[in-house]
């Protein structure tokens, strides 16, 4: 499956890899990757296999949960199709809680100690993880499990699902993303080295470029 999903994300325009010319990111840091999953969105029979392919892993799993809860805001989609799909209630997480109003941060009809499996598109850094999971417990619900589309395999990231309690299943991940670009030729032997580099420490590797 993290194969299929990586090949489908590349050749569906969802992914861009870029070593020589990097993106620059919402942090600032450059890197040589970006993924765009909302493009999914758009293409019916993506769609339909990103969202079989979460329900498969759901029941694999056999996850006991009273909610699924989508991460605002590239989660609440895909959470919501699972949700109708799979015919579960739904809650979602808003990165921080209102200034306003109720002052919500999870919205939805839940109570205190329900449980709730979240849904990401993307993780790298794992700092939304972290948002979203300071949400759920300020709201008393609970949460051991994460899908995501896509799994940047980060150290980073890594140490934040361990301090959080919290499992993480990804449809795919960093490494079949490479592999499946080399095996498309999407890119050579020299770019997917420096696909490894990045990966191994992002902030020595974007310096190069500063």
């Amino acid at each position: 499956m993290k194969l299929d999903i990586a090949i489908a994300l590349i050749n569906k325009g969802c992914v861009k890899l870029s070593p020589e010319q990097p993106f620059t990111y919402a942090s600032g840091l450059k890197g040589p990757i970006y993924c765009d999953n909302r493009l999914i969105l758009s293409h019916v029979d993506f769609r339909n296999q990103v969202i079989n392919s979460f329900v498969e892993v759901i029941k694999k799993n056999s996850f006991k949960f009273d909610f699924i809860g989508g991460i605002a805001t590239a989660g609440i989609p895909h959470a919501a199709m699972i949700a109708d799909r799979m015919e579960l209630p739904m809650v979602y997480v808003r990165p921080k809680a209102k200034e306003h109003g109720k002052k919500n941060q999870v919205e939805g009809d839940y109570k205190p100690n329900q449980s709730v499996i979240l849904v990401e598109d993307l993780v790298n850094q794992g700092s939304s993880l972290a948002d979203a999971m300071a949400g759920v417990t300020a709201a008393g619900l609970v949460s051991s499990n994460c899908l995501c589309i896509v799994d940047y395999q980060m150290q980073e990231a890594k140490q934040r699902l361990l301090d959080l309690s919290l499992n993480l299943f990804s449809l795919t991940d960093f490494e079949h993303i490479v592999q499946a670009a080399y095996d498309l030729k999407f890119i050579n032997s020299d770019g997917r080295k420096l696909l490894m580099e990045w990966h191994i420490d992002p902030k020595e590797w974007s310096k190069r470029f500063n």
